[in-house]
C-alpha cells in the first residue's frame, strides 16, 4: 500500500493482563479522536486482532509504554497498510 505523506503520531502500549491473560500491544494515537464531538476522551486506536478501534484516554494513561522490540511487529503492520508513523512518548 501507498505510504502517508502525513506523519501519525503514536503511541505503543501494553494492556495490562487480567488473570492469565497475556499483554497485548496496541497502538494509540493521540491526535486522532474517534469522535471529538460526541465523545472527546476516546481516541482512535490499532491491534492486531481488532485492528481500529477507540480507546478512552483514561484506559491508555493506565496502560505502559511498550518498547521496540514490543511494539516492532505492530509497527511493520502499521507502515503496512500505508502510516506513515511518528513515534511519541507522551499524550
Amino acid at each position: 500500500m501507498k505510504k502517508d505523506k502525513f506523519k501519525t503520531d503514536v503511541i505503543f502500549l501494553i494492556e495490562k493482563p487480567e488473570g492469565n491473560l497475556k499483554c497485548d500491544i496496541f497502538a494509540f494515537f493521540p491526535n486522532e479522536y474517534h469522535n471529538k464531538i460526541l465523545e472527546p476522551e476516546m481516541f482512535v486506536c490499532y491491534a492486531h486482532i481488532g485492528q481500529h478501534s477507540s480507546c478512552h484516554i483514561d484506559y491508555a494513561n493506565k496502560c505502559k509504554k511498550a518498547k521496540p522490540k514490543q511494539y516492532s511487529d505492530l509497527k511493520y503492520e502499521l507502515e503496512s497498510i500505508g502510516y506513515n508513523l511518528n513515534i511519541v512518548n507522551e499524550f
